[in-house]
């Protein structure tokens, strides 16, 4: 397989791990942001402080998605409209420019090491098997790390099933941004993702692809539960399928991915809510739901967070 089907597979997902949704939180309102406009939730939310008048907002994104999910709500454009700048995990423009160049340094094996001779032979014959269900070429692919197919089985499997990437929340608020000429900032580069993944040793990389392999047979059925979630803005079910099941099948990938990364985003979000008049932060779900969740951090920094 060349590099550039490599990134076309892979890095379009790797930037945007997971899905999305937001988890509710103690209401404040205020009069200079958009209003919900139904009693059904959506997936934004306000930040706000009454001791600095910071406020914001805070959107649980889906990477990727169907086109018949625009026009979005009201209140997302209302939103969008409103903010002075869009803050994403990573600059998109930014990522399609080093794709290629990511994939050979921090995806691949050095020559002469391959998946065959690395996995397990169980783990790879449940490889085997999916990728000619799928359509894969395993041949091809043997230079990949376990990381990188982990990710790439479910991608391809959610791209034939009609989701893509260029549909997602971040694509389609990115893509206003340069429109509208709103300023855009990032939480981190493309390199700091990828390496969230290629710094787990390779027997957490094995059992995190022996766990996708496991339910593969389920993936577009789990991911069109989770839209109908984020649809309807039920985090606590999102939560479920989402964060819980990280942490039962892939504690170690929870912790580097989710857990480690919002940490670090931390200072990053509080410097920009007090530095910018009305920022919209998009972020995936697994980073603002559940006890490590950014509404949760931000609220023990003493903000306050509604959902619109």
């Amino acid at each position: 397989m060349s590099t550039s089907t490599r990134s076309r597979y892979g890095l379009r997902h790797v930037f945007g791990l997971l899905l999305a949704a937001v988890l509710a939180a103690p209401a404040l309102a205020q009069p200079a942001c958009a209003q919900g406009t139904s009693a059904t939730p959506h997936m934004l939310w306000r930040v706000a402080s009454e001791a600095n008048g910071t406020e914001g907002y805070l959107v649980g994104s889906v990477h990727v998605m169907k086109k018949e999910a625009y026009p979005l709500d009201s209140v997302f454009r209302e939103a969008f409209s409103e903010a002075d700048v869009l803050v994403l995990e990573a600059n998109l423009d930014s990522m399609q420019v080093k794709a290629k160049t990511l994939v050979r340094e921090l995806a691949l094996y050095p020559p002469g090491t391959t998946l065959k001779k690395e996995l397990p032979d169980e783990t790879y014959a449940m490889l085997e098997k999916r990728a000619e269900k799928i359509g894969l070429n395993l041949a091809q692919m043997q230079r990949m790390e376990p990381w990188m197919v982990s990710i790439m089985i479910p991608t391809r499997q959610m791209q034939k099933a009609g989701y893509s990437q260029n549909q997602g929340l971040d694509r389609h608020f990115f893509d206003k941004a340069k429109k509208a000429g709103t300023s855009v900032r990032a939480l981190e580069t493309a390199e700091e993702q990828m390496r969230f993944f290629d710094d787990l040793p390779p027997e957490k990389q094995e059992a995190y692809l022996r766990q996708s392999l496991k339910k593969a047979d389920r993936t577009v059925e789990n991911f069109d539960k989770i839209v109908r979630y984020w649809r309807t803005g039920n985090a606590s079910g999102i939560e479920e399928m989402m964060v819980e099941q990280m942490k039962n099948d892939a504690p170690a990938l929870y912790k580097r991915l989710i857990t480690e990364r919002n940490a670090t985003w931390m200072p990053r979000l509080t410097e920009i809510l007090e530095s910018e008049a009305l920022p919209m932060i998009v972020v995936g779900a697994g980073h603002v739901v559940g006890a490590n969740g950014l509404v949760e951090l931000l609220r023990e920094k003493g903000y306050r967070v509604e959902q619109l």
